[in-house]
């Protein structure tokens, strides 16, 4: 009987090997030969260079994504030209002059005035004074300015302004100011009138106004609201059309009487304790505010407080 052990004998056949290629990589670098060393040499060069290549990419130091994205940006403009282009045809036939509408020879700054003027009354608008100025530019940037003053109402205001556009020449409000008169709203505002220009048309009137909501499309509905108009009031369920426009300005107070300035729509008056005034009549009076009575509905006047 004999036996064979194979899987021992492997083993330590192994163990020269490993400690044999051990001592062949811890070979000091004198003792390396000329084929190692290149060999060697060979590896840490394609290992730089991989490094490199992959650094070259990532930093885009040809150019590559930079040239790419300008690409991108020139096709997307070349895109948006060749769609103006497109619309260029409708865009000559909307600009081209309508029959009765065609601009005098010689357009000047009494033109303007007429054309304001009969913008304004067309619309309600009392005009107090036209004042053109002096023109400035040349061709199409010839411009002319006009200051007005005028008292009109927020809804024919409005329809002034937007008529604006509907006039044979461009004129451009560039500075409007509104105050509130006791009737009404007093305006100054500046037109720059530019005669070598046509505005695009639109139509609106005073009454599609009135309405205070102005269909643009099918889906939208933009409503206006008269900023200078007065709020409605109620005290205990029912308020008097003129007791919202009454506003404490000022107070004298001793110690036997006391005295109210109001502002009112007819202008300002000073009230004591007991005084009607309207449809209500004053009951109290103090350093910070008055009170007014109406039949069954009370209510207090305060400095601070705009009623």
């Amino acid at each position: 009987m004999s036996t064979t052990f194979a899987g021992f004998g492997g083993a330590a056949s192994a163990r020269p090997f490993l400690s044999q290629w051990l001592k062949h990589v811890r070979l000091p670098l004198a003792a390396w030969s000329h084929r190692r060393r290149w060999v060697v040499a060979l590896l840490i060069a394609a290992v730089v260079f991989g490094l490199g290549a992959h650094g070259w990419v990532v930093a885009d130091l040809g150019g590559v994504e930079a040239s790419r994205t300008a690409l991108e940006v020139a096709t997307r403009h070349l895109a948006d030209a060749r769609y103006a282009l497109a619309q260029l045809p409708a865009l000559r036939r909307e600009a081209a002059p309508t029959p009765g509408a065609q601009l005098p020879v010689s357009w000047t700054s009494a033109d303007d005035v007429r054309i304001v003027s009969e913008l304004a009354a067309q619309n309600s608008v009392s005009l107090l004074s036209v004042e053109p100025g002096a023109a400035s530019g040349s061709g199409a940037e010839s411009m002319r300015p006009i200051q007005l003053s005028a008292h009109t109402d927020f809804v024919h205001l409005m329809a002034f302004l937007r008529g604006l556009s509907d006039l044979p020449v461009l004129i451009v409000p560039v500075d409007v100011t509104v105050k509130r008169d006791a009737a009404s709203l007093a305006v100054r505002a500046t037109l720059h009138v530019f005669s070598a220009l046509r505005p695009v048309p639109s139509t609106f009137t005073a009454d599609a106004f009135a309405d205070e909501s102005l269909d643009l499309d099918d889906e939208e509905d933009i409503v206006f609201f008269d900023p200078f108009s007065l709020p409605q009031m109620l005290a205990s369920g029912e308020q008097q059309p003129d007791a919202s426009q009454l506003r404490l300005v000022g107070l004298l107070h001793d110690r036997t009487r006391g005295l109210a300035l109001l502002d009112t729509p007819d202008g300002a008056t000073t009230v004591v304790s007991g005084q009607q005034l309207g449809t209500e009549r004053v009951t109290r009076l103090d350093a910070l505010s008055i009170t007014l009575v109406n039949g069954g509905a009370t209510r207090t006047l305060a400095l601070t407080e705009v009623s």
